[in-house]
């Protein structure tokens, strides 16, 4: 599975983990097990529903969501676009 992270993910990472240190480490584990098996249970990937329903969604601490979109030229890459938590999406 590959992923790639939009400028706006990046932004919002970034400016998360100054808040909460240990972010930085959730996350790289988290993508880790997506590249290596996406539906493993911890993950929580799911697609979403309603006016979100082309995106999907993985679990990376508590409460914080990655959310992302299948590539249209890659059925094998996620974009991951925006961190959100689960009462945001």
């Amino acid at each position: 599975m590959n992923i790639e992270l939009t400028d706006l993910f990046k932004k919002k990472a970034q400016k998360l983990t100054k808040k909460d240190p240990s972010l930085n480490s959730a996350l790289k584990k988290q993508f880790n097990l997506f590249r290596s098996s996406p539906f493993y249970p911890p993950l929580h990937l799911h697609k979403l529903q309603g006016k979100r329903s082309e995106q999907y969604a993985i679990k990376i601490k508590s409460d914080l969501r990655a959310l992302s979109i299948k590539s249209k030229d890659n059925k094998d890459t996620y974009i991951f676009f925006d961190l959100v938590t689960h009462d945001e999406y």
